[in-house]
């Protein structure tokens, strides 16, 4: 074993800070620490070490964000944001309930376990000023919950933050009420939401039975059609369990091919064990980007490919992966993003090398596309692409076994509370193999008398 790193981490059981290091094992890379309790603990956090270590180029300096909160005990446990953290917000989640209509053996947010979070208007109406006052522009909201349709106020959430001057708001959702009430989803549109955030776990009645309880492959349908007929952005959102859905990742991107320009995007989540999962992970189970980024290579056949993939480098270059292709004429995926393009801040640069690559791929009279000297030819494949592009994306959210403090201190996703702090995504999250969490419990028990 040889060790790479050093970080801080949580034990799974206490949920006491301890030290880490990061070793190479074989091919792969883990996170070993030890809690002077509960032992030794060696989890598995990413599948190769050439492609670890390769993450590395794409490392740009993180902008430092507005501090609320002072330094005491350390990080994790200062949150909200301290002024040890490294990266301003990009994403703010909005919780607007802890209610759901459904009881999900899987659920992060353990949604209906804990009191009843359901803030007012005013508590909300606090929450997005404090995302203006300490946030930079645009201001990126997804409303989250539980499940926020729950609430019939949400059309006016959703206006509120738009006249507030938020500029994009996406609905995190299940989309069981939207399936079945097209008039809310026209007026959840008109208040000036941008987009769903959808989850969508397979194409088959099984997958929906065994993560959910409940066959809710009709439903999903029909959210994708009313979605359809108002005209409103989608990103589905399978989140894969190896056991569950991670044969059918490929056709999942082949699905939302065909439901282009509705569906924008897929966007992978690896399947986190916090919340209410049930089970404590085997490194054989893990599934890390690597995992995801081989299982599009193979089940798309080549159309995408693992070299098509690099990190937003927004967030920790460990945590997400994104490719940007576009539909060519036969419905094919023409990726636009190669990891050997690197991070550039060079427009011009990188839409040279996209010109280059699609005299080669792109299906139509070449000497139209490709000649400087035809000056609407560029400008028309541009109006094409607007609408004939999907975006295919995985995020890694870390859980007690699998945390470091180097990433949390350089996450763009926050969650908003109503104590005022903006926590990032995955402290918030946490939980211990009994339930306990550094922060969701405590934060959004805030308004209820229950805590």
């Amino acid at each position: 074993m040889e060790k790479i790193g050093e970080t801080r981490s949580l034990c799974p059981f206490c949920l006491k800070v301890v030290d880490a290091e990061k070793i190479v094992d074989g091919d792969d890379v883990y996170l070993l620490k030890k809690c002077m309790e509960h032992g030794e603990f060696k989890v598995l956090i990413w599948r190769g070490y050439k492609s670890y270590m390769e993450r590395f180029k794409f490392n740009i300096r993180k902008r430092k964000p507005k501090s609320i909160t002072r330094l005491d005990k350390g990080c994790p446990l200062d949150c909200g944001l301290c002024p040890h953290h490294k990266q301003k917000t990009c994403v703010t989640v909005l919780e607007v309930t802890s209610r759901c209509n459904l009881r999900c053996p899987i659920c992060f947010a353990s949604a209906g376990d804990f009191g009843s979070f359901h803030p007012d208007l005013e508590d909300i109406w606090r929450m997005y000023r404090l995302i203006i006052e300490n946030t930079d522009k645009p201001y990126v909201v997804q409303i989250s919950g539980g499940e926020p349709t729950v609430r019939k106020d949400l059309p006016e959430i959703v206006s509120m933050g738009k006249e507030m001057g938020i500029d994009y708001i996406e609905l995190n959702t299940n989309g069981i009420l939207l399936a079945k009430d097209l008039d809310f989803l026209k007026s959840l549109k008109e208040s000036g939401l941008d987009a769903l955030y959808f989850s969508f776990d397979g194409l088959t009645s099984d997958v929906y039975v065994r993560r959910c309880g409940i066959d809710l492959l009709d439903l999903k349908m029909r959210v994708l059609e009313n979605c359809r007929k108002i005209d409103l952005s989608v990103i589905l959102v399978p989140v894969i369990d190896r056991d569950i859905n991670y044969h059918q990742i490929g056709d999942i991107i082949s699905f939302a091919k065909k439901w282009v320009p509705t569906v924008v995007g897929v966007h992978f989540q690896p399947v986190a064990y916090f919340g209410r999962i049930g089970k404590s992970p085997e490194n054989r189970d893990r599934i890390t980007i690597p995992d995801i980024l081989e299982a599009i290579e193979k089940q798309t056949r080549g159309e995408l490919k693992e070299e098509n993939f690099t990190p937003t480098s927004c967030t920790n270059i460990h945590c997400d992966a994104r490719s940007f292709s576009i539909l060519d004429a036969n419905n094919r995926l023409l990726p636009l993003t190669h990891k050997d393009l690197g991070v550039s801040g060079n427009i011009v640069d990188i839409a040279e090398v996209i010109r280059k690559c699609i005299c080669d791929l792109w299906r139509m009279p070449i000497g139209n596309l490709c000649s400087n000297s035809t000056p609407g030819s560029w400008e028309e494949f541009i109006e094409l692409a607007k609408t004939r592009y999907l975006t295919v994306s995985a995020m890694a959210f870390q859980d007690v076994w699998t945390v470091e403090t180097d990433r949390l201190e350089e996450c763009c996703i926050h969650v908003v509370t109503p104590t005022g702090k903006l926590i990032p995504f995955c402290a918030f999250n946490v939980s211990s193999i009994n339930g306990q969490t550094l922060y969701r419990h405590k934060e959004l028990n805030y308004l209820n008398d229950e805590y």
